[in-house]
């Protein structure tokens, strides 16, 4: 989800559809309330600490606020908002939508190019947000679109990943198979790739086999994903309630995530600034439990994306990019440091060396 000052006509869209998944959840097969609602304390498994990278939607009007309960990626518009976060935290580059209505980008190469060129070695931008529920079915060509995107970005600034988020709550209706079927159309099309599966509805239970099920379609098609947790309020999905919210914590903890999403500080009028209780259990989540220490994985020889996953799933964080000329190939790890195998303090960085290629 996006927000109408950022797409009001998705927006607009995005609410009518909402009302017809809802028409249809009754008859989703597979999903009835009974199996779906499971208590919260039958717990998915063994509480896991939160990843690295963590953002919150629609957080740059309290940043401060924001990160004080563990986020540490806000949701900013421009290179002059992630330069304004205080330490510790990085911004997220929202850079403009896809257009699902007319298969087509929002913002023009031109324009994306010379928003990026102004970022480059800006250590207060994280990463490039490109794109929030593409639709593969609508438009065909839209995974080779976002490829060509992400590469264009990554021709420019090599350090910095891009990040999209897949509609996975369905196409044809609620909870649709449909959702888990597209993802290996994305593989490779962006960084990190974030899975939004909302399943606490108005007037019903939370139907928590459908993030089981977006997980194991996940895994299956080798995405490098975060998992999207839902916080918000609206006429369509409800508040989680204290139990509810970490039993999805920990459904996404215990998943290969290399990072997550939560969806949203502030929507439709709502507010988790006002949810005392949930915010509690994120500090507690993002902050409290202790991290695994860094084992410094051998990246050598993968390429940068690739390098990335290793590198978030053995508990590190990126550090330094460069680039250099070499016999490799253009693209892939020619240097790291720390040496592959080093224990790291918590946080630790794993700068890397990629190739350009032989120089001409």
């Amino acid at each position: 989800m996006r927000y109408p000052d950022r797409g009001g006509a998705r927006f607009a869209a995005f609410r009518a559809r909402c009302a017809a998944l809802i028409a249809t959840a009754l008859v989703v097969s597979g999903l009835t309330a009974g199996s779906a609602s499971r208590s919260a304390a039958a717990s998915a498994t063994a509480r896991a600490g939160a990843p690295p990278y963590r953002f919150l939607y629609d957080s740059d009007s309290a940043p401060a606020k924001v990160a004080s309960y563990g986020w540490n990626l806000i949701d900013v518009g421009s290179r002059w908002s992630a330069d304004q976060l205080q330490r510790g935290a990085k911004g997220l580059v929202w850079v403009g939508d896809y257009d699902n209505s007319n298969c087509a980008w929002e913002v023009s190469n031109p324009t994306l190019t010379k928003e990026v060129k102004a970022a480059v070695r800006d250590a207060k931008v994280f990463g490039y947000f490109i794109s929030d529920e593409p639709n593969p079915y609508a438009c065909p060509n839209a995974p080779a679109q976002h490829k060509a995107r992400s590469d264009l970005i990554h021709s420019i600034d090599p350090a910095k990943p891009t990040v999209i988020v897949l509609d996975s709550n369905g196409f044809k209706g609620l909870f649709t198979r449909d959702a888990l079927d597209q993802m290996p159309l994305w593989k490779g099309t962006a960084d990190y790739i974030g899975l939004d599966p909302y399943p606490c509805r108005q007037g019903s239970g939370c139907h928590f086999s459908w993030i089981d099920k977006t997980i194991q379609a996940a895994n299956a098609a080798g995405l490098n994903y975060w998992g999207v947790v839902q916080a918000f309020n609206d006429s369509s999905w409800r508040w989680r309630t204290a139990d509810e919210l970490s039993h999805m914590l920990n459904q996404w903890g215990a998943s290969k995530q290399t990072g997550y999403m939560t969806f949203a500080w502030t929507w439709s009028g709502n507010n988790l600034s006002s949810k005392a209780a949930l915010l509690a259990i994120f500090r507690r989540f993002n902050t409290g439990a202790a991290p695994r220490r860094c084992v410094v994985p051998k990246v050598l020889g993968l390429t940068l994306a690739r390098a990335r996953v290793a590198i978030a799933r053995a508990n590190c964080l990126d550090g330094k990019v460069s680039t250099r000329y070499s016999t490799r190939r253009r693209g892939h790890v020619i240097a790291q440091h720390p040496r592959p195998g080093k224990r790291l303090a918590n946080g630790g960085r794993v700068s890397l060396v990629i190739s350009k290629g032989r120089q001409r």
